[in-house]
């Protein structure tokens, strides 16, 4: 069944692609690399896709060098891109494509942002090293505000005002830590979908604060519909400095899976990849050392991020280690062993220098290759017959 349900995608993805070529855009249509001499019947491997999305095939025009730092996968499929070195947000097409309409194409400036999420409400999150959280609301861009309603619901104050309508379009400062003004969040995440907690990596103080949205004010829509505008404040300390498990040194990726479970990576401390299980109102360490190799000392030289994939895989992009990719089970009793890449593709590759990995649904790697300027992207496949017939070979 999963099969069929590729074909079908992979046939209405280049049907659509085709349309675009014959309407004159000159974007090629991307393709699959594939050695056979390799690449055996049943292997499982994720396979490099051409072209990588650079600039020029993007057809990304800025004054700086695109430089992707991190990547995040919104709910309807768009690509969220972190390019620092420009202090904007570019959103993608699964195509390849920049997306221009309703306001994609305008997610700055933010400087140097370093760290992006987005949840099912299409909330985008923002941190950029500085002491402050920013949030964009893409659903908010889609349709017309009528009204807004400025503090609680039953004794608020109503305003129409186009400032202030314009202002809820714009990224804005969802939280500031006034306390600490050097402070500096790098990585950051939602929480489950019912709680209203977001995560945030706490580089300067070694830590990983859990923040609480409160909604501050409400969106009145045109269509007859409202939708809540959130700020947020400062709730716990969920991890702090140390360097056994269950505690921060130098953090840098992270991400959680539906049941609010934190998975970060770090640069100090006796274990770089870790995992906070959220149970109840505690987090406690998920792998063991000595009984998980995903906790075995000196397994990881530098990991920058970590992303989850089908049953929560765990993804670990560890740059120090060439750009080196790893894949970990999440789940029964294999959870915490390394798990197969395959032969080729994805498992050969380095990426000296990147910063990011994400995962989609349909089990595309995403790699932000920063030192190179692009993104690499590799697709899950079991065999060379799964490919499309054209790109075999």
């Amino acid at each position: 069944m999963k099969f069929y349900k590729r074909i079908i995608t992979l046939t209405i993805t280049l049907f659509w692609a085709y349309l675009i070529i014959a309407c004159g855009n000159k974007m090629p249509l991307p393709s699959v690399e594939a050695n056979p001499e390799s690449f055996g019947a049943n292997d499982t491997s994720y396979i490099h896709i051409n072209p990588d999305w650079d600039a020029a095939t993007l057809g990304y025009t800025s004054e700086n060098p695109f430089t992707p730092v991190d990547i995040k996968i919104g709910p309807d499929d768009y690509i969220f891109v972190a390019d620092s070195a420009n202090n904007r947000i570019v959103t993608l097409f699964m195509s390849g494509f920049v997306a221009q309409q309703n306001n994609l194409n305008s997610i700055e400036p933010i400087e140097r942002p370093s760290g992006l999420a987005i949840n099912e409400t299409l909330n985008l999150l923002i941190v950029n090293g500085t002491n402050k959280v920013f949030a964009w609301n893409q659903y908010l861009n889609t349709v017309d505000i009528e009204s807004v309603l400025l503090g609680e619901e039953d004794d608020g104050t109503r305003t129409d005002d186009p400032t202030v309508i314009d202002s809820l379009l714009k990224v804005y400062t969802l939280f500031e830590d006034d306390s600490l003004t050097d402070a500096s969040f790098n990585s950051i995440a939602y929480g489950s979908a019912d709680d209203n907690s977001i995560y945030v990596t706490y580089k300067k103080y070694n830590r990983i604060l859990e923040l609480e949205l409160q909604q501050s004010a409400l969106a009145e829509l045109t269509n007859g519909r409202t939708h809540p505008i959130f700020t947020a404040k400062w709730k716990r300390d969920v991890a702090t400095e140390g360097t056994g498990a269950g505690t921060v040194d130098n953090p840098k990726g992270m991400t959680t899976d539906a049941n609010g479970n934190i998975y970060f990576t770090q640069l100090g401390g006796n274990f770089l990849v870790q995992k906070l299980e959220h149970s109840g109102s505690s987090f406690s360490p998920g792998y063991t050392l000595y009984e998980d190799p995903i906790m075995d000392l000196n397994r990881f030289k530098g990991p920058f991020d970590i992303a989850l994939g089908e049953n929560d895989a765990i993804f670990v992009l560890d740059t120090a280690d060439s750009g080196k990719v790893t894949k970990y089970h999440n789940k029964g009793l294999m959870a915490g062993t390394k798990a197969d890449l395959g032969n080729i593709g994805l498992s050969q590759a380095r990426f000296p220098g990147a910063r990011s990995i994400a995962i989609s649904s349909e089990e595309v790697v995403y790699i932000a290759n920063t030192r190179l300027n692009r993104i690499d992207r590799y697709q899950y496949t079991v065999s060379e017959e799964e490919l499309p017939d054209d790109e075999q070979r």
